[in-house]
């Protein structure tokens, strides 16, 4: 481990097969040949003395080592980056973000905020992971996540964005063709539309959650977006972050309903990023950028 690296190409090329998880994406990358990305890699694997990666035909997979030092690279060429660029007198933010949040968030805020932000910064290249699993942004190579909960995650570097306020709504035609909602009570007799994350949410002012409520409820589902469509579409009572139905509301497409018993907020929504090294300062900008546009829309 104690040999020199030849040159930053080297060290590019791990960074970009840890990513990419393949020579060939590698390669399509970086504008070079496969055979000269698997070069470079047998190269830092004789320096190094270390297996770097297990391959197979389907994909390349980094060995513990490769997972290890892999934070130390990308610190080494944000470094030289930084350098090149006080060097040169440059303020332009350069390079790529890799950003993750669950599509609902993508669709309605995430993506027209990394747009703002790439107008203003023009040679950042931003990568959205767009999933409703919970990532693990060291292992994934991701700078960036956006999560909910009461708290940030631990063994993150978190910042509050804003409280997740869950609304009860329905559609106009809902509203005129089925029984008038004056209290929480009222619910047993509609069918309800909610993720089940959602069940133990209480109403304010009363000792009833939606479990407690819930009589009639013909459809299930783990995907936010179908939910909102039956939602929209009048085939019930829908209960959803407000951030996924603000511009139906907005439209009257969608009316709150039950204002005097609103639901438990299902905690906060957070920005964060791994603590374990320090952050470049594309990502400081952006993070700032997304604390300041959230702010703007959800806080006031």
């Amino acid at each position: 481990m104690n040999s020199p690296i030849r040159d930053l190409e080297d060290l590019k090329t791990f960074i970009f097969v840890v990513q990419e998880r393949s020579f060939t994406q590698a390669a399509l990358k970086m504008g070079v040949t496969k055979a000269a990305v698997a070069k470079r890699i047998l190269g830092l694997e004789k320096v190094w003395k270390t297996q770097l990666f297990y391959r197979n035909t389907r994909k390349v997979v980094p060995t513990r080592e490769a997972e290890l030092v892999f934070q130390k690279v990308t610190s080494v060429l944000e470094s030289v980056k930084e350098l090149e660029n006080s060097l040169s007198n440059k303020d332009e933010l350069e390079g790529t973000l890799r950003v993750t949040c669950v599509s609902s968030m993508a669709s309605n805020f995430v993506s027209d905020i990394i747009e703002l932000f790439q107008e203003q910064n023009p040679k950042i290249q931003i990568q959205l992971i767009v999933t409703d699993s919970l990532l693990d942004l060291m292992e994934e190579s991701i700078d960036i996540g956006i999560r909910v909960g009461m708290d940030a995650p631990v063994n993150l570097v978190g910042s509050y964005l804003f409280k997740n306020r869950i609304l009860a709504v329905v559609s106009p035609n809902y509203l005129k063709n089925t029984k008038k909602i004056h209290s929480v009570k009222d619910l047993e007799t509609h069918n309800l539309l909610y993720l089940d994350l959602h069940k133990d949410l209480r109403f304010s002012g009363t000792e009833l959650t939606l479990t407690k409520i819930t009589k009639k409820r013909n459809f299930f589902s783990n995907d936010a977006a179908s939910l909102v469509q039956m939602g929209l579409r009048g085939k019930g009572v829908l209960v959803r972050s407000f951030w996924d139905i603000e511009d139906y509301i907005q439209s009257g497409k969608l009316i709150p309903i039950l204002k005097d018993f609103p639901l438990e907020n299902f905690g906060n929504v957070w920005v964060v990023h791994p603590n374990n090294r320090t952050p470049s300062r594309r990502v400081m900008e952006f993070r700032d950028f997304l604390e300041s546009e959230c702010n703007r829309r959800f806080n006031q």
